[in-house]
């Protein structure tokens, strides 16, 4: 289900008011009246980029995702790359392992063979994927988390004459067994007040799209 909140971007007066869009915002994407999405002033040398991409099913809402979004899922790791890498064990001490595996039910380390080089057991990374991956590890779930750490105002984003033209939108599972988190975009202005907002945040961050 979604959030039981939206996040919008920029605001000139009450946290709970109409948040309205700055002059200097307004000249900028004024210069760039068939696609607002051009206003978009990122910065050169970026720290994180925010990759927007298009919905196929929506002409001005956007996916976003922090570094290159999701195109397949990630492929198993070894179990050495497992316990050091997810599990914070060291698989160089074999007291350490042995715990681990006697704890999660896994049968003792064979011996006499280099089995942290294989791939990790298939129903534990399907796990992983099921839960970690979509609420915290894929860059869809970063972008969320990112942008809900930021003083985003609340209030819908409008232009002078009171009409709204952009927000966030923060979904955290999308239905029953469904834990994907991820924050969408909509509205003609919005990805350019984005990353207006980024930049006066002092956010080394820029805005990217993809087709």
């Amino acid at each position: 289900m979604s959030l039981p909140r939206r996040h919008f971007l920029l605001c000139t007066g009450s946290i709970l008011g109409a948040c309205l869009l700055p002059a200097a915002f307004l000249r900028r994407l004024a210069r760039f009246p068939a696609k607002p999405a051009a206003a978009i002033d990122a910065p050169s040398s970026p720290r994180r980029i925010l990759y927007a991409t298009l919905r196929d099913d929506a002409d001005d809402r956007w996916q976003l995702a922090l570094g290159r979004p999701t195109t397949e899922y990630p492929a198993a790791p070894s179990w050495r790359e497992w316990l050091g890498d997810y599990e914070s064990i060291d698989p160089a001490d074999p007291s350490a392992v042995a715990r681990w595996l006697k704890a999660h039910g896994h049968p003792a380390a064979p011996a006499g063979s280099d089995w942290l080089a294989g791939p990790v057991a298939g129903p534990i990374w399907e796990d992983y994927l099921d839960q970690r991956f979509f609420i915290y590890d894929s860059p869809e779930a970063q972008a969320l988390h990112y942008l809900s750490e930021l003083k985003l105002a609340h209030g819908p984003l409008r232009d002078p004459t009171g009409d709204c033209v952009g927000q966030l939108e923060f979904f955290a599972g999308t239905m029953p067994g469904g834990e994907s988190h991820f924050v969408e975009a909509e509205g003609e202005a919005i990805l350019p007040a984005l990353q207006h907002r980024l930049r006066e945040l002092g956010e080394n961050t820029a805005l990217q799209l993809l087709p």
